[in-house]
């Protein structure tokens, strides 16, 4: 011990590897349903009720001592139902954050509340040149981020099990954290995290860097408790209401609303594929096989505030986030869930990694990836991207019942707006054997220099998967477009 000591060395501090110890044990022993002790009073709460409750903000960890970084939390009540308990990590040391009604403004309400009353999640401040919120870890085991003069929009989670299974998704929760104390030049924030669920345990590290992009850097580990054949892995969720591709709402006077306009891919065969998002009317899943992904995610293209027209939601702001693998990941595939969805305030799109052999117990799974936050666009530069996916029918005398679809595909950036009018380029069109194709066309937008594919098969009557791309002497010059037409 003297030895330890002389070299300035501590013994037993407290680490992510601590973190994975507890997971481990957790995982080992059969799952014990959390005891909730959130008072009936706060889980009746109303929206406007519970965003009534302040946090007072002289209260914030980290405030007095002036580190770059400080952290708020947030009271449980109407949709938080549990709380989490938060710990911080001083000198290798840990230490339980204190709780209660004490760190809440109530204003005139009496809701007499325990003094222990825990919190439901954290968000974390940058107090870097009144950068402002960086990440949000709330319910589930959800989390948000925000690079600079960004709003948020899409979500991530720990993990997704049987999203969009007829037997219903299970949803696995942080149930405590810990918050190293950054120094006073750290640019980074970690947040370690201990999740659990029926089905897995789970060990996480959130090293975050906030900036124009705000990256961070995820290390999990899942010790499974049961064979699950969709473990979710680095799932992101967004909303999508309308956008282009049409069924836009009456009522609605903006002429888009979502969080994201499709789900990138760039696989581990170098190809790059573009799937554009509908709301729709049936639950959709689609899977895209692969072997050592090399990043996807869900995107938000469309940065034009006149295509959005709300000067609340900000949509053009949102965050596109972008999942970059380290290491091989195997084989597998990224599942798109996309759930009907009348309701702005409801996501329902769900993008993840499903690994090809499901994690089984008893043998970890460790994962190493960076989520990008950022409102660029993380394509190939030397391809054209889609800019625009609209469908619509195709108009003829005598009326054709039911007409054939149309589906017209914008495709922009410098790779095929440098071509001028007089190159030509060429479709290339696959489609499922139930489709019946009429014919294909490719024109030059003069307006604003884009390429224009035009697409028109019979109504096949029912679902159907169509792919195509663009090529300047045969060789593809766009990332691949893929759509499921849904009747």
């Amino acid at each position: 011990m003297v030895l330890v000591l002389a070299l300035g060395l501590r013994c037993c501090a407290f680490d992510f590897s601590d973190v994975r110890q507890k997971a481990e044990e957790l995982g080992s022993k059969p799952y014990v349903p959390y005891s909730n002790s959130v008072p009936d009073s706060l889980l009746k709460m109303d929206y406007g009720q519970h965003q009534a409750i302040r946090f007072k903000s002289e209260r914030a960890l980290w405030k007095a001592e002036s580190l770059p970084f400080r952290v708020e939390f947030f009271h449980p009540g109407y949709l938080q139902r549990e709380t989490v308990s938060i710990n911080e990590i001083v000198g290798g040391a840990s230490r339980l954050l204190p709780a209660g009604p004490s760190f809440y403004d109530y204003g005139k309400a009496d809701l007499n509340l325990p003094p222990n009353l825990g919190h439901a999640g954290f968000r974390i401040i940058s107090s870097t040149d009144g950068f402002g919120e960086v990440a949000v870890f709330l319910g589930a085991s959800y989390f948000r981020m925000l690079g600079k003069q960004q709003s948020f929009g899409v979500s991530g989670r720990g993990l997704a099990i049987g999203t969009g299974a007829p037997e219903g998704e299970e949803f696995p929760v942080f149930r405590e954290f810990w918050l190293p104390r950054p120094e006073p030049l750290d640019k980074q924030v970690q947040v370690l995290a201990l999740m659990d669920s029926p089905s897995v345990a789970g060990a996480y590290r959130f090293t975050i860097t906030p900036g124009a992009e705000t990256v961070a850097l995820v290390d999990a580990t899942l010790y499974p408790r049961v064979v699950k054949q969709t473990y979710g892995i680095a799932p992101l969720t967004s909303m999508f209401l309308h956008g282009k591709n049409g069924r836009t709402q009456n009522t609605d006077f903006r002429p888009e609303v979502h969080d994201s306009d499709g789900l990138l891919i760039h696989n581990g065969r170098d190809e790059w594929i573009w799937h554009s998002l509908e709301a729709g009317r049936m639950l959709r899943i689609n899977a895209f096989s692969d072997e050592n992904p090399r990043g996807f995610g869900l995107i938000q293209r469309e940065r034009r505030f006149d295509e959005y027209q709300d000067l609340v939601a900000h949509f053009e702001k949102r965050p596109s986030v972008w999942v970059l693998p380290r290491g091989a990941w195997g084989k597998g595939s990224v599942q798109l869930v996309q759930i009907p969805s009348d309701r702005e305030f409801q996501d329902n799109i769900v993008a993840f990694w499903v690994p090809e052999s499901a994690p089984k117990p008893g043998v970890p799974l460790s994962l190493e990836y960076e989520l990008h936050w950022t409102k660029e666009d993380h394509f190939n530069r030397e391809l054209g991207q889609v800019r625009a996916t609209r469908i619509g029918r195709v108009v003829v005398d005598p009326p054709k019942n039911p007409a054939n679809l149309r589906f017209v595909i914008d495709f922009g950036g410098a790779a095929v707006e440098s071509l001028s009018n007089r190159e030509i380029l060429t479709a290339e069109v696959t489609y499922g054997k139930d489709v019946k194709f009429v014919a294909d066309s490719v024109y030059k937008n003069e307006v604003d220099q884009t390429w224009r594919l035009v697409i028109e098969i019979a109504d096949p009557g029912k679902a159907a998967d169509l792919t195509a791309l663009l090529k300047y002497h045969d060789r593809p010059i766009t990332e691949t477009w893929t759509y499921t037409w849904q009747p």
